[in-house]
């Protein structure tokens, strides 16, 4: 698993919540799994800092959803998950957490799971490269700007 856990959940959310469920409900039909704190969806504010004065501001309002599990495997053993996403569907943050459960402690069928993460992050990088290109068709260099103003001098 060279794929970072922060990226885990980032990347199985690329796939469809059925999908997801489908995969975890053949993995975890022995298993109990429970919150640890109720799952959660809604709005967060994004505070950031000035670099100027170092003020704190608000840029605005983001959906975040965030989710604690626990898994009681068939041998009685507990396994806790947790997922945070910006996003305001529950039922996948409830899933990233089971996944997160099952890929950070290895248990049955992760790699089921490791599959979706790599999947995803194929997907993630393809979206990034392609908003690259579009980057570097928009960018502008104002150094051919002073040249052409110094032309028309």
């Amino acid at each position: 698993m060279n794929i970072p856990r922060r990226d885990w959940s980032k990347a199985i959310a690329t796939q469809s919540t059925q999908q997801i469920t489908a995969i975890l409900n053949v993995i975890a039909q022995n298993w109990t799994i429970t919150p640890v704190q109720l799952p959660q969806t809604g709005l967060a504010m994004l505070k950031l800092r000035d670099s100027a004065f170092n003020d704190p501001y608000f840029l605005g309002e983001i959906p975040l959803a965030s989710a604690w599990v626990t898994i009681r495997t068939e041998d009685n053993l507990d396994y806790q998950g947790a997922a945070q996403l910006m996003d305001d569907d529950q039922g996948k943050i409830e899933a990233l957490a089971v996944c997160d459960a099952i890929l950070t402690h290895q248990l049955t069928g992760w790699l089921a799971l490791y599959k979706l993460v790599e999947i995803g992050m194929a997907e993630l990088t393809k979206e990034q490269q392609l908003r690259n290109a579009l980057l570097a068709k928009t960018r502008v260099d104002f150094a051919l700007l002073t040249a052409t103003e110094q032309d028309d001098d």
